[in-house]
This record gives C-alpha cells, structure tokens and sequence, in this order.
C-alpha cells in the first residue's frame, strides 16, 4: 500500500508525492519500496500509485509515454530493470546515483526533453565537485537507463552516449607552492620512521621514492614484475578500487606511455628480494581459507593489497614521527623522486620515461619550477668540464 506526503519546491510549491512497497530483495531478505515525486494534487499522486502497484505486478515499466520525467523513469527503471538481475550491491549503487546526483539535478525534465548539451553541462558541473571516477559511475547508470528508454522507443537517441568526462586536474599546473614532495634529507627521516613503523609500509613507501610509481601501479605490482636479477620492474596494469562492484581490480595503466620497465638501485633490488622471501614464508604460515594467492608484491599479509585508507593513516603517522609538518600526500612521492632525480643530475627526457608520462611537455610543465637549478647546475658543470685556461 502507497504512503503520500505533501513537500515544498523552490520553483514549484507544493507537490505530492508517494511512497510504495515494492516487495522484499531475493537477496537480502529485506522489504524495499521506492518514491516518485511531482504530482499536483492527492489524487493525482493516488492514480499514479495505483498504476505503479500494477505494473509491479506483471513487470512493465509504467507511463512509457512521451511525457515521463527522468525522475520518474529512472526509479521505475532501477526497480523492476536493475533490481532483479544484477548484483545488490550494483543495485544499491545505482539506487544510490539516482537519489543523490541524478533527480536533484535531472529530475523534473522529460525524458523526451533532455539534450546533449543539457546532460553535458550536467556532467561538467558534477566534474567541479567530484572526482573523475565517482562522475563516470554517476554517468554510467544514466547511459544505461537511458538506452532502455531507446529500446523501449520512448526516445530515439541516447543523449547521454556522446559526451565528455573532463579531467578536473587538466588545468591545474603544479608550482612551487602547490607541488609538494620531501627533500633529500626529509627523505632520509621518513624511511628511518617508516623502518621504525612497519616494515611493510617501509618498503611500499620506499618503493614509490625510488621509482616514481604511481601507488595505483605499486599496488598491482605482483612478483613475476619484479626483475631482481635485472634490477627492473615491469609496469603493465594499476590497481583501482571498483565502487560498482565493490572491489579492487586491475585495469590499464593510465595512458600508453605508462607501460614500463623502469630500473632499479642495488640497494633496492636487495631489500625487495628479501621483502617477497618473507612474505613467501609467511603466507606459507596461514590457512588456505585465509591465504589470497594474489602474487602482489605489496599486501596486507594475507595476499589482499592495502585498503587505501589504511595507507593513508600510515602515511601521515610516519611523517608526524619523522618531523614532517608539510601538508603533503602519498602522490608526493612520485614528486620527491623527479625533483631527486632531476637534481642529482637525470634529463627531463629520462624522468618523463620514468613517471610514464604521455609526453615531455607534461613533465617539463609540472617541474619547470626546478628548471632555474638545472640550468645553474648544467653551466657549472660545462664550465669545470671546459676549465679555459687564463689567457694574458
């Protein structure tokens, strides 16, 4: 039986809306209902429940007219399309999109009504308070709900399948002020701290100073990348958090370029063969219902990577422990291994391949606040190399 309720809207006044039991989730066992919104009056919100309940019934989706709202189709769709063949957690999460992001922002227009343009400008707004991967979940539930509105001929086109996700970090060059990374000796006192701390987060941590791995790319790390002979690690794949489904996966690296082998110091070489000896040891150590054979280089204990939030707390606790106050991040040490690198003596040429950036104009644009001390360091070094005698 529906529920109704009266709300206020900032450009509509009052409306109605309803509240109806949609029966109880095959998978969890519990009852789940679902909302619509946008009727003028009691009665109207009352006729409109009771076609719900029917369509509920025999499985159809109702009002497949050309005057549905967004709002209004994405909560039929999700129902009686989504919830039923696919995983609930991929359910919740299109759930989830539909009530925070999609009717707030979509919701009072028809589906017939909806441009590209409209949906694009949609999307740029929701890239300047999100990140790029919660967008293109947040898109991806859209997309899909509004094919089914093509295959039920409601619309003849998607306006959602041609659009841009922007990067929000295009335009952000990085200065001295914004780039953030630890010097020589801060290097020094965070892998003492780290040392200290675990040894686990030790040798991660290392690994990104040492390398400039993306910590995506240090996380799927798995021992067969590992060259300890060669001293090389093959980067072929970064490890990202799935939040459609819940879980880690591996995916391509982030462009084309990122596909490397980068060599390794002596001293690391050393530290990392010994690293995956213990590991070995220990995994041998639990039960196989306890044991992920996932081969990763770096991981809990139990085979699983780090959760990134315990990577996080890790971080900031070795700082702190090693007297390092400045508000930097995990990513920053792929920032302290340019600067060193470029400092010690490295061409930009040979950085640009180590970070796995598509072009050197990205590297050159992100560290040309160094730039000043490499040329000042180039000239010494042609004039000691030249030494011109006095001439009287």
């Amino acid at each position: 039986m529906a529920s109704f309720k009266k709300y206020k809207t900032k450009t509509k006044g009052t409306l109605w809306m309803f509240k109806i039991d949609t029966g109880v989730d095959p998978k969890t066992g519990k009852r789940t209902n679902t909302t619509r919104r946008g009727f003028a009056s009691k009665s109207e919100a009352k006729l409109a429940a009771d076609e719900l309940e029917v369509h509920l019934q025999d499985g159809t989706l109702i009002n497949e007219s050309k005057n549905i709202l967004i709002s209004t189709f994405l909560e039929d769709w999700v129902e009686i399309y989504k919830r039923k063949t696919v995983r609930n957690n991929t359910y919740k999460q299109h759930k989830n999109n539909i009530k925070n992001h999609l009717v707030p922002n979509l919701g009072f227009e028809k589906v017939t009504k909806l441009t590209n343009a409209q949906y694009q400008n949609f999307i740029n707004e929701m890239i300047s308070k999100r990140s790029k991967r919660t967008v293109e979940i947040i898109h991806t539930t859209m997309l899909s709900a509004m094919y089914k509105a093509v295959e039920l001929e409601v619309i003849k086109k998607n306006p959602c399948s041609k659009i841009t996700i922007p990067d929000p970090n295009i335009n952000k060059l990085k200065s001295p002020d914004t780039l953030k990374y630890l010097t020589k000796k801060e290097v020094f006192d965070f892998l003492n701290a780290a040392f200290v701390d675990n040894w686990k987060y030790y040798i991660f941590f290392k690994t990104l100073i040492e390398t400039g791995l993306r910590k995506g790319e240090a996380l799927a790390l798995q021992r067969d990348d590992v060259n300890i002979d060669e001293k090389r690690i093959i980067v072929n794949k970064t490890l990202v958090y799935d939040e459609m489904k819940y879980e880690n996966i591996f995916s391509p690296p982030k462009t084309n370029a990122s596909n490397r082998k980068i060599l390794i110091t002596e001293n690391l070489s050393r530290e990392l063969k010994s690293h995956i000896v213990k590991q070995k040891e220990d995994e041998l150590q639990l039960d196989q219902v306890d044991r992920n054979d996932f081969g990763l280089v770096f991981n809990r204990g139990d085979g699983l990577p780090f959760a990134k939030s315990t990577l996080q707390r890790a971080f900031k606790r070795i700082c702190k422990n090693a007297g390092i106050d400045k508000n930097i991040t995990i990513h920053g040490l792929r920032h302290t291994h340019a600067v060193l690198m470029l400092e010690s003596g490295a061409s930009m040429k040979e950085v640009q391949e180590r970070l796995g950036h598509a072009s050197i104009e990205v590297t050159a644009d992100i560290y040309a606040h160094i730039t000043e001390f490499i040329e000042v360091r180039s000239i010494d070094n042609y004039a000691a190399y030249m030494n011109y005698p006095q001439i009287n």
